[in-house]
C-alpha cells in the first residue's frame, strides 16, 4: 500500500502544471564558425557587428566588401560576431541556396570567430517576400541552426537574435497574402514576429534580467531611418512595451536598410553615444552595410562594440570597397 501511496503521489505531482516556461532556443555560431572561447574578463570584451552582405543577383559571387569586413575581423579578434542577416541573396526556393550559403560560410570561416546571425528576409523570404518552409529548412540545415532566433550568454551579458520575417496567421494586417503591394517593392509586406517567438522572448528577458547588458539584434528595424520600420506595427508596439520593464537591453540593432542610422540624437549617421547601463529605454540602431547594394545614404561599415563593466561603447568603422583585398 506504501508503495502504491507513493505511485500515486508521483502521478499526481507529475500533472501539477510547472512554473518553468519556454525560453528562446541556445543560439549556435554558423556552421564552420568556432564556439567563442571563454572570456578572460565578463565584464570586459568586444564583438563586431555587421549586416546585409548578399550581392546584388543571386548568381553575383559575394562582394569584395563582406570579405574586407572578415579579414579586419581577424586583425580585430572579437569575442564573437552578431550579423543582422541577409547574407545571402536567396528569394528563389529552387535556386542554388546552399551553393550562396557555403560561399558567404567560407569567407566568414576566415575570420576566426563564431559568428551568430539573425536571419534576413532573403534568406527567409520568396520572391513575394513572403516567408517560405522550404526556405526556412534551408537556412536551418545549412548553417547548422536548429531554430531561426535564439540566444546566448556571454561573460555577464546576454545576447539575442530575432527572427523577424515570420508568416502571420490567415486574415492579420500583416499576413503577406493581406497586404497590398505597394509601388516601392522593398516598403511591403512588412515583416512578422509570431506570438509564440514573443511569448518566448518574454520569458527569456525575464530570465536574465539580472545581466549586467542584454544585446538584441534582428533584420527588420523597429526604429528606422526615416521612419521606416518595416516590421508589423503591432510586433513595434508590443516589443518596445516590452523592452521598457528591462532597463538592462543596451542596444537593439537591425538591418535590412542599406545604410547606417543612429536613431540617438541628431547626428543620425554618426556613431552612437556611449551608454551605461541600467538605462531608461534601449538604443537602437540599424546597421545593413556589408556588401548589399547601398542606400543613397548609406555607406560600407561594421560596428565594433566595447563591454566595460556597465559601459557600452561602439565604433563605427567604414570601409573603402575599392581595396583588393584578394
Amino acid at each position: 500500500m506504501k508503495n502504491l501511496a507513493l505511485g500515486f503521489l508521483a502521478l499526481a505531482l507529475f500533472a501539477i502544471p510547472t512554473t518553468m516556461a519556454a525560453q528562446l532556443p541556445a543560439l549556435k555560431p554558423l556552421k564552420g564558425t568556432p564556439d567563442p572561447a571563454a572570456p578572460k574578463d565578463p565584464d570586459k570584451f568586444i564583438f563586431i557587428l555587421a549586416g546585409d552582405n548578399r550581392p546584388a543577383k543571386a548568381s553575383d559571387p559575394p562582394t569584395e566588401v563582406v570579405k574586407m569586413i572578415f579579414k579586419e575581423i581577424k586583425k580585430q579578434s572579437p569575442a564573437f560576431v552578431l550579423w543582422t542577416g541577409d547574407i545571402i541573396s536567396g528569394k528563389d526556393p529552387s535556386g542554388p541556396i546552399t551553393q550562396q550559403y557555403e560561399d558567404f560560410l567560407k569567407i566568414a570561416a576566415k575570420g576566426d570567430a563564431a559568428v551568430y546571425n539573425a536571419p534576413g528576409n532573403h534568406e527567409m523570404d520568396d520572391k513575394n517576400n513572403c516567408p517560405n518552409e522550404t526556405l526556412l529548412n534551408l537556412y536551418k540545415t545549412d548553417t547548422g541552426q536548429t531554430a531561426p532566433y535564439g540566444s546566448f550568454d556571454y561573460g555577464d551579458s546576454h545576447f539575442i537574435a530575432l527572427d523577424s520575417d515570420e508568416p502571420a496567421p490567415a486574415g492579420d494586417a500583416c499576413n503577406c497574402a493581406s497586404q497590398t503591394p505597394a509601388k516601392d517593392k522593398d516598403e511591403k509586406p512588412t515583416g512578422y514576429i509570431s506570438a509564440n517567438q514573443i511569448a518566448l522572448l518574454k520569458q527569456d528577458l525575464k530570465a536574465n534580467k539580472s545581466k549586467a547588458h542584454i544585446f538584441i539584434i534582428l533584420h527588420r528595424p523597429l526604429v528606422g531611418y526615416e521612419g521606416k520600420d518595416q516590421l508589423c506595427p503591432a510586433n513595434v508596439t508590443d516589443l518596445q512595451t516590452i523592452f521598457k520593464d528591462y532597463h538592462n537591453i543596451s542596444y537593439v540593432v537591425a538591418g535590412h536598410q542599406h545604410l547606417y542610422y543612429n536613431a540617438q540624437g541628431k547626428d543620425e549617421f554618426g556613431p552612437p553615444p556611449e551608454r551605461k547601463d541600467p538605462a531608461k529605454k534601449p538604443f537602437y540602431l540599424v546597421s545593413g552595410g556589408a556588401g548589399a547594394p547601398l542606400h543613397k545614404n548609406g555607406f560600407y561599415h561594421y560596428l565594433i562594440f566595447t563591454v566595460d563593466k556597465d559601459t557600452v561603447s561602439v565604433q563605427l568603422k567604414t570601409v573603402d570597397a575599392s581595396t583588393d583585398v584578394n
